[in-house]
């Protein structure tokens, strides 16, 4: 992918009308597990119920970011943290975090989680260097409705 000049990244809110080029992101990008949560209806619902607390990342035409967050009015969640693989070295992802993490602040919301797949060793290893901390006290569990 050719890179547009750094100053020409924009980041913006999410919009439903992103969610279709947002799946095929995605898709394309390792790290990441779409689930039955990940409809474009559910995104909706989500994005609804949490409007104002995920972006992304724009390069001239190209999306190169994404962060969906949301809170359940107690904790904060991070999901689909993305960046594509030519523009991870150009803190895309720390701007992206720090943006939701913002609004989370202004939600009153104390803590945030992230979930990463077990096998995503690179994610695990991002979210340590970024000073966030591993939690060995829990377990994930789950049900599909």
């Amino acid at each position: 992918m050719k890179k547009v000049r750094d100053n020409e990244f924009n980041f913006i809110e999410m919009e439903s009308s992103h969610f279709p080029l947002l799946k095929e992101f995605w898709e394309n990008t390792d790290g990441i597990k779409l689930t039955i949560g990940d409809t474009e209806s559910e995104l909706s619902n989500y994005h609804k119920r949490n409007k104002g607390m995920s972006f992304i990342c724009m390069n001239g035409a190209d999306l190169i970011g994404t962060i969906l967050c949301g809170h359940d009015g107690r904790r904060g969640f991070i999901y689909h943290l993305a960046v594509h693989k030519d523009f991870r070295n150009d803190n895309i992802a720390a701007d992206l975090i720090e943006m939701s993490l913002y609004q989370l602040r202004a939600a009153d919301i104390k803590r945030c989680m992230i979930m990463t797949d077990e096998i995503n060793e690179s994610g695990k290893s991002f979210w340590l260097k970024m000073n966030w901390r591993k939690r060995d006290d829990l377990k994930m569990f789950s049900i599909d409705l």
